[in-house]
């Protein structure tokens, strides 16, 4: 008679409590363990409270060539950046396994929402689970946020627009458990600046440069959309300025922003970072750096960079004019 206790013996509730706490990328090893396992890590309600109970994993990537590439970043020593290889986003419409052209993507909770000209998919690169979605024939861009549904757990909507302007533009919103389109009856009285067509994600929510012509000056600011309520935020920047040479946004340890900001006329280039977002109704900005570059060196706006601001060290690309 067999006494020992195997994982197939155990209760389906208590097994999806087990495996709701892997860490991401043991969780895609397991995929091929058996059709149970495999059935269960593609539901939408494992998924989600996978999200919230796993152990939280950082992932470096960026987006080189149509091809979604992990980085290996240090902050030792002189700061390095080094490609250590290709994710692998197979296209659900070719027969011979070729890889998804993506020209678009953004990120949430460690999903990725990639796009091409005709279709959207969510993307989960740890397990390779995704979700294939018609886009809005309206929309040329598109955000990904969460929210918590009724049971409190992370769901996730898309925020689809047309362009720069969310003023007097028509907004969609995608559910993804309804897996539908509908229209939003909200109005933003701002202009998305050139600097981040895509906006980055943070606690769900998604952040933009904007301005607002109404003002004498347009000085540029911050504008956040909520998921959960799908209404508009401002935020201030560290000071205010109708324009910038280069700007660029990005996120520091899940729960602060950082800009970097260089206006014109000036080689100096400063990184500012909030306090933590969602601690207090007022955000405050400290600078943890600032450099001035030779001219022939230039920024560009919308670069991705990373911040160590205990280190005060910030790793992004520089590119000469010859």
């Amino acid at each position: 008679m067999r006494n020992t206790l195997v994982m197939s013996d155990l209760p389906g509730d208590l097994l999806e409590e087990i495996l709701c706490r892997v860490p991401a990328t043991s969780l895609k090893q397991l995929r091929s363990t058996c059709k149970q396992w495999n059935n269960l890590f593609k539901n939408g309600r494992f998924i989600r409270k996978h999200l919230d109970k796993a152990p939280k994993q950082f992932l470096n990537l960026m987006l080189n060539e149509s091809r979604v590439c992990s980085m290996s970043v240090s902050f030792h020593g002189i700061p390095s950046v080094e490609a250590t290889g290709e994710l692998k986003l197979i296209d659900s419409v070719s027969s011979l396994e070729d890889q998804f052209e993506i020209s678009q993507v953004s990120h949430c909770d460690g999903l990725l929402l990639c796009t091409d000209d005709t279709r959207i998919v969510v993307w989960n690169p740890c397990t390779g689970q995704t979700r294939w979605i018609e886009p809005n024939n309206r929309c040329y861009y598109y955000a990904l946020g969460s929210y918590q549904d009724k049971s409190y757990s992370n769901s996730y909507k898309i925020l689809g627009y047309s362009g720069y302007g969310f003023k007097n533009q028509e907004l969609a919103i995608y559910e993804i458990n309804s897996h539908s389109w509908r229209f939003l009856d909200v109005t933003c009285d701002c202009i998305l600046q050139r600097y981040t067509d895509y906006g980055v994600s943070l606690k769900g929510n998604t952040y933009w440069f904007a301005s607002d012509e109404k003002e004498k000056n347009h000085n540029v600011f911050l504008v956040s959309f909520d998921y959960t309520t799908e209404r508009f935020r401002r935020l201030r920047l560290p000071y205010q300025c109708p324009d910038y040479k280069t700007a660029s946004l990005s996120v520091v340890r899940e729960d602060k922003l950082s800009v970097l900001l260089q206006r014109d006329n000036t080689s100096r280039t400063e990184i500012w970072v909030t306090s933590k977002i969602g601690e207090t109704k007022v955000v405050s900005w400290s600078m943890v750096l600032a450099v001035d570059f030779p001219s022939e060196l230039f920024i560009c706006s919308g670069i991705s960079f990373l911040v160590d601001a205990e280190k005060k060290v910030v790793v992004y690309v520089l590119f000469t004019i010859i």
